[in-house]
């Protein structure tokens, strides 16, 4: 008979051993993959760099960089000769060639899943994305940055296996905060935009944090610290009604781009991609002849729409234009990402409210910061990311503004496919999407259907 009370004992000492054997590992290389991914983003970088001043040369114009990397530095004298602008539809045709049919979130699908994604999938997303960039594409570099660092944590992922995981979400939050200089807010965007239902997995989040810290900190050596729209401001509780606005405006905002695209995507479908890569092109070269400010990510006009140097009918026009651009971008699949386009479209939605009329008198700055954070929150479903890259960028004297503009603009943004094309793409990871049509048949049924947009809006 067994004694009273010696039934099977949990050991916690052994569990606690082995949690350690686990984690201590984890943290290591995730701070080394982190600053690995931080490294090689900050060479890409100037790569990219260097690709837009030449493009600058040839076409007479250099977009105004955001004040957090070279300050609000713009060149325009136009092209030397005017049909000039019209080889970026020839240039943007050829890049499709380059990228292919598959977006950062599919891409973490892959790694998640534990599945390889297409041959040269990475290489090229990252090419293609850094070219249309150069080539003044609306899209953000928060695409071809998240999925370098994405490539080299998947594959530390399987080289290290013992690790359980892991290591890819550290190469992607590196990337995502290098290119938003806000490595907690990347860490946040890299595990929402994957977990849905505000549901965030520790295995997830805790290599992101670590690897997003590690890598801002190597890529800040060359770049900066400073946040990409500095705007320190301080609001007090009297600003809740106008977040409430702003968050109804953002959410309006976003439902137009999210339907604009899907609607256009549905009816370029036949076409492949060198022609609608074409079409994006085109638009950017009719943009270069008549409204230059609207190439590029629009992050710098943000900042100079804060200041009375814009007036408010230039910043009223200039929102038009880049939703425009943006819509055309988004629904063409153009490469890149779209958490820059929703902070630039966001932040000029909340000077111009600033700059209307009206009972609220808040400094632009927040308004800016509130506008951009509720966007990015509906459009990306990702408010925990979107709440803290507005303290990260504007302190947390924000918060009575930002969070309910952030938390109106989640709830009533519509919710739209997360997957960008990856069950499109199952069919025929092998064929190149720049050379062969989507298919024209129906998408199979689910919540993740189609909806290729280079990082995922939802």
């Amino acid at each position: 008979m067994r004694p009273l009370g010696r039934g099977p004992q949990l050991n916690l000492s052994s569990l606690w051993d082995e949690e350690v054997r686990q984690t201590g590992p984890l943290i290591l290389y995730s701070a080394f993959t982190g600053a690995l991914a931080g490294l090689l983003v900050a060479l890409l970088n100037a790569l990219l760099r260097w690709l837009s001043e030449l493009t600058g040369l040839l076409f007479g114009y250099l977009a105004p960089q955001p004040p957090g990397e070279g300050g609000l530095a713009q060149a325009f004298t136009g092209p030397v000769l005017w049909p000039l602008a019209f080889l970026l539809p020839l240039l943007f045709g050829l890049t499709s060639f380059l990228g292919t049919g598959q977006g950062l979130s599919a891409l973490l699908r892959y790694a998640r899943e534990g599945r390889p994604a297409p041959r040269l999938a990475h290489p090229r997303a990252v090419v293609g994305g850094v070219l249309q960039l150069a080539l003044y594409s609306p899209m953000g570099r928060e695409g071809p940055f998240g999925v370098l660092g994405l490539w080299l944590g998947s594959t530390l992922d399987r080289r290290f296996p013992r690790l359980g995981g892991g290591l890819a979400f550290a190469g992607l939050a590196a990337g995502l905060g290098a290119s938003l200089h806000a490595p907690v807010a990347g860490a946040l965007l890299a595990t929402e935009i994957l977990y849905r239902s505000l549901l965030l997995e520790a295995r997830a989040l805790t290599p992101a944090l670590i690897g997003a810290l590690a890598g801002f900190a190597v890529y800040g050596a060359w770049y900066g610290y400073t946040p990409l729209l500095p705007f320190a401001v301080q609001v007090g509780l009297e600003a809740l009604p106008a977040g409430a606005l702003a968050g109804l405006l953002a959410a309006g905002l976003a439902a137009l781009w999210m339907e604009g695209a899907r609607l256009l995507e549905t009816r370029l479908r036949p076409l492949v991609f060198p022609w609608r890569h074409g079409l994006m092109g085109l638009a950017l070269a009719l943009a270069l002849l008549f409204l230059p400010e609207a190439l590029g990510s629009g992050l710098g006009w943000v900042a100079v729409a804060t200041t009375p140097l814009l007036p408010t009918i230039a910043t009223f026009y200039l929102l038009g234009a880049k939703l425009l651009l943006v819509v055309l971008a988004s629904g063409v699949r153009a490469y890149g990402g779209p958490f820059t386009p929703a902070l630039a479209l966001g932040g000029l939605l909340g000077t111009l409210l600033a700059h209307l009329p009206g009972p609220f008198t808040l400094p632009p700055e927040a308004l800016a910061l509130a506008g951009g954070a509720a966007l990015l929150a509906g459009v990306a479903r990702a408010p925990f990311a979107a709440a803290v890259l507005a303290a990260e960028w504007g302190g947390y004297a924000t918060l009575p503004l930002v969070l309910p503009a952030v938390l109106l603009a989640y709830v009533l943004t519509p919710a739209h496919d997360p997957e960008e094309g990856l069950r499109e793409e199952t069919a025929r990871l092998e064929a190149n999407p720049s050379e062969t049509p989507p298919q024209k048949g129906p998408l199979p049924p689910g919540p993740e259907a189609s909806g290729e947009r280079e990082t995922p809006p939802g």
